[in-house]
């Protein structure tokens, strides 16, 4: 019996808190790097086109970085590659402090890109083989939970800038990652090696795929394309809405801000809820399609400036909602296309398209920011919603059979 049907319920649920908490520090370092680079930006000479080129170079490294961090986990394992990832990104932040150059900036992006590139393949490499495959669907709503409660964490080091200053401030910073590390790193009993069903499999004979039928099967090249647009949906509206609805509703920059806190907190609820109904059907695509469909939906109106600003919240969390509920269904379609033992290598390939997406995005919604056209944000919003919807039902379709029911790996 594998070690994922056998585990209890309290460790399954000490393994996804652990997960969800590490996958959480990845956001946190993520939007921490740009906030410590706008806090010292007058300091050390930084304009806001060399901070947009630092971000875009921290998931530039991220996204390369990301299949290569994939292979690394199915060759060395999960767990020590999650913790290395860890300690990197907190000691990048770390060395904001000492940074004085634009130079200087762009090798700590390089460094924290490469640190951020792990948790996609080492995380749901290590949710498969650990945690019991009725619970997986919760897994990955809490994984995806606590990637926006990170997020939501970050801009603490604007208090902790006012307080102590830049450089203790990212101190400070850096050691949620370095603890986060050492749990990681010392639970080698609940975590699951996924290696040991790939030596199984070898084994028993069964077929490797290689590479090139790995990651050029249909599936698999649609779900790095559905989470490309899906990043490019989410960072362009993040970056861009609080001024778009500003200009498109007459509001002001706070009523505009609450709309989007509201916005990413239904996403949120959407997400936690729906790892429950994950765990509760077998046709994850028809979840996955209903639920951007919805959320095309009520991104619609926003677009057309058909609602009131009194209601603009409203439709905001519904779309949120909606748009949430479709993670774990999303990542439960992404672990049916991925052969036994490839986790690493297909998970770290696959998630590359959320950096390339948040690369892409600021670059495009930007220009219909600069042209005047905030509500083309939300047209093109809708449109993604409405293409991720068919590729959905398109990878169900060009998956192949031996994945449909792949057991937890």
């Amino acid at each position: 019996m594998s070690a994922a049907i056998a585990a209890p319920a309290g460790r399954d649920v000490r393994v996804i808190s652990l997960i969800g908490v590490a996958h959480g520090s990845s956001h946190y370092y993520q939007l921490a790097f740009v906030t410590m680079l706008l806090i010292v930006r007058d300091k050390v000479g930084l304009s806001f086109t060399d901070i947009g080129l630092l971000g875009g170079l921290f998931y530039a490294v991220s996204g390369f970085g990301q299949t290569v961090a994939g292979f690394a986990v199915d060759r060395f394992g999960a767990r020590p590659i999650l913790a290395g990832g860890l300690a990197v990104l907190g000691v990048a932040l770390a060395l904001i402090s000492m940074a004085h150059s634009f130079a200087f900036f762009a090798a700590i992006a390089v460094m924290g890109g490469a640190g951020n590139s792990v948790f996609h393949p080492a995380d749901f490499a290590l949710l498969n083989a650990s945690v019991h495959q009725k619970r997986l669907g919760r897994a990955f709503s809490i994984h995806g939970l606590g990637g926006s409660l990170g997020w939501a964490a970050a801009p603490v080091m604007y208090f902790l800038d006012q307080h102590f200053g830049p450089s203790v401030a990212v101190m400070i910073g850096a050691i949620p990652g370095l603890v986060m590390s050492v749990l990681v790193f010392i639970h080698r009993t609940d975590l699951v090696d996924h290696r040991v069903k790939a030596r199984a499999a070898a084994e028993a004979g069964t077929h490797h795929a290689s590479l090139r039928e790995l990651f050029l099967q249909p599936a698999i090249l649609m779900c790095l394309v559905y989470f490309a647009l899906l990043a490019a949906n989410t960072v362009g509206i993040q970056q861009f809405a609080v001024p778009a609805w500003k200009s498109m509703f007459g509001v002001t920059e706070s009523y505009a801000a609450f709309c989007l806190i509201v916005f990413v907190v239904g996403s949120a609820t959407g997400t936690l809820l729906g790892g429950f109904f994950a765990d509760r059907v077998s046709r994850h695509d028809i979840v996955a399609s209903v639920g951007l469909l919805a959320a095309a939906a009520f991104t619609l109106p926003v677009a057309m400036m058909a609602v009131s600003p009194a209601l603009l919240p409203v439709i905001l969390a519904l779309a949120g909602f909606a748009g949430g509920m479709t993670g774990p269904s999303r990542d439960m379609i992404v672990r049916s296309t991925t052969p036994p033992g490839s986790s690493g290598k297909v998970f770290g390939f696959v998630y590359s398209g959320l950096d390339i997406g948040s690369f892409t995005a600021p670059l495009v919604f930007s220009q219909f920011m600069a042209g005047g056209r905030p509500a083309m944000m939300f047209i093109v919003a809708t449109g993604l919603y409405v293409v991720n919807a068919g590729l959905v039902a398109l990878i169900r379709q060009t998956a192949p059979v031996r994945c449909a029911a792949a057991p937890a790996e």
